[in-house]
């Protein structure tokens, strides 16, 4: 008898533990979106583009819409919220974007991934990525990191 009730709290807390773990990676992206946003301006309607120097997948906003952020240079970095469905937005290595003489325009220009998949763009933010920056390692060393 007692081993079985050992085998079922070592398979409960086994269960548990495994639920936690799966929820980390969309725990992460819900705080780094919500970080990117925190220091995003308002949508604009468009934004100049020359080159994308880096990408990062920032997960679903709470509409259900799919949001990456862009580098574009050091700290030149746009939040784009783009229109569903995005299927596998969160695997690929490389991104594309389109654009009209350098400009990306919400509503018009879409991400471009994988193999033929492409997400419009719904909305365009500029990101204080330097404030991003500051509030990263002010929240690094209230957690005793270096």
């Amino acid at each position: 008898m007692k081993t079985a009730g050992k085998v079922a709290i070592g398979a409960l807390v086994s269960a548990v533990s495994l639920a936690a773990f799966a929820q980390g990676p969309q725990q992460r992206l819900a705080e780094r979106l919500a970080l990117f946003q925190r220091y995003a301006s308002p949508p604009q309607k468009s934004m100049h583009y020359f080159t994308t120097q880096g990408f990062e997948y920032l997960g679903k906003n709470a509409q259900g819409e799919d949001s990456l952020a862009l580098w574009t240079g050091v700290n030149q970095v746009y939040l784009l919220t783009l229109q569903p469905p995005c299927i596998d937005l969160d695997r690929p290595l490389a991104i594309g974007v389109t654009s009209t003489s350098g400009d990306v325009n919400a509503g018009m220009d879409f991400v471009k991934y994988g193999h033929g998949r492409q997400c419009k763009i719904e909305a365009v933010q500029k990101v204080d990525y330097k404030a991003v920056r500051a509030a990263q390692a002010s929240a690094g060393s209230g957690r005793g990191a270096a």
